[in-house]
């Protein structure tokens, strides 16, 4: 009997099958999530090629913040999809995701998944010191979570909420630079700043052909997510 040559197989790796796997649980869960973290993915990862940093690198960070806010599987979907301003109370309970979600991440040996729960614990961290959950200030500051930070406020400041309507791209990007009563230009890395703008008419196509209303009811994106992790719009 003459022996069979085996193919070699395709290993995949297992930050990218999480990744997969989170984000479709997350869709199944809350699709406004859902949407908000795949655009903040696809944003990091090609802020992070402006930044001169390597292919690999920039999938990773991608990947990693299509995760940033897996803790909020942890929060009562009531408070996350309440059609008012929530209280001060329910404002901290909603605070927890990014400890929850270092918590679901971290741990795995994993160096992706290890980003993957750094950036969950720390997107939520501005320069100023004005973040949460522990006030970092400055360069203690990851640049991925620098890099998540500004993708994930500018992509909340455009998405529809149930308590509120999203803002024009133009909006989004004078509250961004010019700051209002919820943040300041002040909070964000100037060069992550400055980079961000350079690429303002690709990010407000991208963002208006992968809104909520286009994404609800379909597998994927309209730009498939193995190509948007690889930073290549």
């Amino acid at each position: 009997m003459v022996a069979r040559k085996l193919k070699p197989s395709r290993t995949i790796s297992p930050s990218r099958v999480a990744a997969q796997c989170l984000s479709r649980v997350l869709e199944t869960r809350d699709e406004i999530t859902h949407g908000h973290a795949a655009r903040v993915g696809a944003l990091a990862a090609r802020l992070a090629g402006l930044l001169g940093l390597p292919a690999k690198r920039c999938e990773a960070i991608g990947r990693a913040a299509l995760m940033h806010d897996i803790g909020k599987l942890v929060i009562p979907l009531e408070i996350i999809q309440r059609p008012f301003p929530l209280s001060q109370e329910e404002w901290g309970i909603i605070q927890t995701h990014s400890r929850h979600g270092y918590t679901i991440l971290s741990g795995t040996g994993d160096p992706d998944l290890e980003l993957a729960a750094e950036i969950a614990l720390h997107h939520h961290e501005r320069l100023d010191g004005s973040g949460y959950p522990d006030g970092l200030k400055g360069h203690d500051i990851s640049l991925p979570n620098r890099i998540t930070a500004i993708c994930d406020v500018y992509d909340a400041l455009r998405q529809n909420r149930p308590y509120r309507s999203g803002m024009s791209h133009r909006d989004a990007m004078r509250v961004i630079f010019t700051g209002d009563h919820r943040t300041t230009p002040g909070q964000f890395d100037p060069d992550v700043l400055s980079a961000f703008q350079g690429i303002s008419g690709e990010v407000d196509a991208y963002y208006t052909a992968n809104a909520d209303e286009k994404l609800h009811g379909h597998a994927t994106m309209v730009a498939p997510l193995d190509r948007i992790l690889k930073a290549s719009w």
